[in-house]
């Protein structure tokens, strides 16, 4: 009988611990508390390319499709990955031209297989696992203080100058789980400025719907952080842009949450929060 009595508590608990697991959702991934600090601390500040695909007058999401420029991008990638293999082979011409570095080799991998993985997709309702700030990562852009608020596990942990677009090309209030895909900083070598076909600087960006992107822009348009200046996209600085993708990329698209919106809501005053007190002493009891 005890025995019986045991092993029922026991089946309790770990039907109880299952059933909670479910529920939490997207805090399902949220064991211990993620130590925001030492990752920020941790993440490299480097040298900035003045070219950037994103910040050029030539692309413009809320226009242009994001479907072709993804695969003119990818398919310059490809070209690029075919001339990086050829080179590596002809050891001949490595010695007198440039070599890609491994860290470079590594880059145009991960953007390729990004775009790719995100161009076959074939389900866009894949399921929700957390909702703003359910999500273990949620980016809240306030467009009327032009601020990036980044909360983790429901915290407000850090704040980022932002610029989004211009009157002409307004950045869209949205609030969902970024679509990917993300590129990863990769300057080509073949192409060292940069063109509208997707070679050059691709400084971690982070697309959240359609062709709209949290990506790093350049030094030219660091001082107009906290300003309208984009075509539609949402520029960081590149520092922040790094941090950013580099939450997300640990995190994962599945538990991040981003939101653009206007304005703040105005704070919910005392009086609303709690009955008049002439009220609740006049209120008769009976």
């Amino acid at each position: 009988m005890l025995k019986t009595y045991i092993q029922l508590v026991i089946f309790s608990i770990i039907t109880v611990f299952f059933f909670q697991s479910c529920d939490n959702g997207g805090k399902a991934r949220a064991n211990g508390k993620f130590d925001y600090r030492r990752f920020k601390d941790s993440i490299t500040i480097e040298n900035y390319d003045s070219s950037n695909v994103f910040d050029s007058k030539d692309y413009i999401p809320g226009i242009d499709s994001v479907a072709p420029f993804l695969t003119r991008i990818d398919t310059s990638l490809h070209r690029e990955k075919a001339w990086m293999d050829k080179m590596d082979m002809l050891k001949a011409v490595l010695k007198k031209g440039d070599r890609f570095t491994p860290e470079e080799k590594i880059n145009i991998s991960l953007n390729i297989s990004q775009i790719d993985s995100f161009l076959r997709k074939t389900d866009p309702h894949k399921s929700i696992f957390c909702r703003e700030k359910e999500c273990r990562l949620y980016a809240e852009v306030v467009k009327s203080v032009q601020l990036l608020y980044l909360y983790i596990d429901g915290e407000l942990v850090d704040s980022f100058k932002v610029s989004t677009g211009i009157k002409k090309y307004e950045t869209p209030e949205f609030s969902v789980r970024p679509a990917g895909p993300m590129l990863i900083k990769y300057t080509s070598r073949k192409f060292p400025g940069g063109n509208y076909q997707g070679l050059g600087n691709m400084p971690y960006a982070v697309f959240v719907r359609g062709g709209y992107a949290i990506h790093g822009t350049t030094p030219g348009n660091f001082s107009k952080l906290g300003n309208r200046a984009s075509h539609g996209c949402i520029r960081l600085h590149p520092d922040n842009a790094k941090i950013f993708f580099g939450l997300v990329k640990s995190i994962g698209l599945d538990y991040t949450w981003v939101r653009v919106r206007n304005s703040l809501p105005p704070p919910v005053s005392d009086s609303l929060k709690v009955p008049p007190v002439d009220s609740a002493v006049n209120k008769d009891p009976h």
